[in-house]
């Protein structure tokens, strides 16, 4: 329990004591705490102590808070090659035999407008589908996706079933192209009210923004990219070799 004569700070004690609970099984991954004020109670020590602590474990990797929810012990992470293969988070799921859902949020006709334009190279003003897509792990909303890819290379998309089936694998068994290569960058970026509303997380809290352009054989790019990764679910991992073999 907390000693409050010990020269070790409290709120380190609190840190201490939340670690043994999850380490005894006592509280268990993707179970919620208590409230602070119930800890403050329960420990006897002021609400701001605990919330130091809490503050100190989310950034540790160890609690996470969820926006209108509370906070809540962390619990497996999918891992997610960062620069081995090109592969979808989907992908990853099923290679790793992960429970996902998948919500398609909006299917639309846009005008590509200049970004795009650049991206897809097409012009500002053909049309291009936009998809936003939402992948649950475990009931919990991890992965937040926005999509686009030229219309005249995939008619009729909005007739797709995207809760079911992953759009790479619908690009390629579909349509019958195939994706050879793509570029990718990575940014942590703080969420913003939009992306936090929608990952259910906190406004500020830590995310993985990912852009991504795939490519077919051809260097043709066929699909832009925007994704949000919440960090504490999803971890990035790379192997990589320092010598290659003769």
């Amino acid at each position: 329990m907390i000693e409050k004569s010990s020269p070790e700070p409290l709120y380190i004690q609190v840190q201490n004591w939340i670690k043994e609970k999850i380490a005894s099984g006592e509280w268990k991954a993707k179970e919620k705490l208590p409230s602070e004020s119930d800890l403050a109670a329960a420990l006897d020590i002021s609400r701001g102590t605990i919330k130091q602590a809490i503050k100190q474990l989310i950034t540790e990797g160890i609690l996470v808070q969820i926006h209108g929810k509370g906070t809540f012990v962390i619990g497996e992470q999918l891992e997610y090659p960062l620069a081995e293969r090109l592969v979808s988070v989907a992908e990853t799921m099923i290679e790793n035999q992960k429970n996902f859902t998948t919500n398609l949020v909006s299917l639309e006709l846009i005008p590509a407008g200049k970004m795009l334009a650049e991206n897809l190279h097409v012009q500002a003003d053909d049309k291009v589908w936009y998809m936003q897509r939402l992948r649950h792990f475990e009931g919990t909303p991890v992965v937040f996706l926005e999509n686009y890819l030229p219309a005249n290379l995939f008619p009729d998309l909005d007739q797709i079933d995207f809760t079911e089936d992953a759009l790479f694998a619908i690009i390629e068994n579909r349509y019958k192209t195939i994706i050879e290569w793509g570029k990718r960058s990575f940014l942590a970026k703080g969420a913003d009210e939009r992306i936090s509303r929608i990952l259910q997380i906190d406004k500020g809290t830590p995310v993985t923004f990912l852009e991504q352009t795939t490519y077919t054989s051809n260097d043709m790019p066929i699909e832009y990219s925007k994704v949000w990764l919440r960090s504490d679910q999803i971890k990035l991992t790379s192997i990589l070799k320092r010598h290659q073999r003769n």
